[in-house]
């Protein structure tokens, strides 16, 4: 009776330490990615603002805008030389950012941008994830989070990420162009392909590779990747790999508001609606 009585013992002990662990390692808050695309020397701006609501990491690379001057003026962007700002963030936090990331969009042209939020489905490590979420205090109460009712977001864009061989991104470009898009961002990167994969598919990887950043539409998405995968896929010297990733949420995205028509294309106009009146 006491070795029975000793192994239920030892069973509920087992089980109460098995909550208490899944206790300290319960995910309180989801995360999100935040990238933020800027022109050269505003990404220590980006970086203070995110710190100052309370996220603890973000990673800055160099980049270049592919966009035609016209986009840039959409954007408010007034160069082709970015910084690019990966920043995982608690979605308690966004709304603060994103109210100050509009307001410095809005302060002068060289200091707008572009930010999409994507989210974060699987995080590996209990301590990776109390550093990026800045839960300094396991004990900590969590803080109240927003729904996604309660922020007015714009999910009905993708980000479109296209990997290829160096000097195929002006490619990629042109391809998505041809599908709608309107502009990317490049990231200069290095592959590491495996040889067996090489013997299969009968393609030699080479190391030095271009990642290229496109926020599209939804509903061109499926044209944009189809347009990429023909002109620069793996069947291509651009041996091309694209994805795309839903948006959570786009800031800075402005719409191009319609020129202006001239008196005359204006009084032309009128008369052709008079004439087909008329008729």
């Amino acid at each position: 009776m006491n070795w029975f009585r000793h192994k239920i013992e030892e069973k509920h002990l087992e089980r109460k330490n098995a909550e208490t662990k899944e206790e300290k390692t319960k995910v309180t808050e989801r995360l999100y990615l935040l990238i933020t695309i800027v022109n050269s020397g505003q990404a220590s701006a980006i970086a203070k603002i995110l710190m100052d609501q309370g996220d603890s990491a973000a990673y800055v690379c160099h980049g270049n805008g592919t966009a035609s001057s016209d986009l840039y003026n959409v954007f408010g962007l007034s160069n082709q030389e970015k910084q690019i700002l990966f920043a995982p963030i608690r979605y308690s936090s966004y709304p603060g950012i994103k109210e100050e990331l509009e307001q410095r969009y809005q302060a002068s042209k060289y200091a707008k941008g572009v930010s999409m939020l994507l989210p974060i489905e699987s995080l590996i490590g209990k301590a990776a994830y109390k550093f990026l979420a800045n839960q300094r205090d396991s004990n900590e109460a969590p803080k109240e989070v927003p729904s996604m009712d309660e922020i007015k977001t714009k999910e009905d864009y993708e980000v479109i990420f296209a990997i290829v061989n160096n000097g195929f991104a002006d490619l990629v470009m042109d391809a998505a162009k041809g599908a709608g898009a309107r502009g990317g961002t490049v990231l200069n990167a290095r592959g590491t392909g495996n040889k067996e994969m090489e013997k299969f598919f009968g393609i030699v990887i080479t190391p030095e590779k271009q990642i290229v950043m496109i926020l599209v539409p939804k509903t061109i998405k499926d044209q944009v990747l189809t347009a990429i995968y023909n002109m620069a896929g793996l069947a291509t010297k651009g041996q091309g790999i694209a994805f795309a990733i839903s948006a959570s949420d786009v800031v800075g995205l402005s719409t191009p508001q319609p020129e202006e028509k001239s008196e005359e294309e204006t009084a032309a106009d009128n008369s052709q609606t008079i004439s087909n009146t008329e008729e």
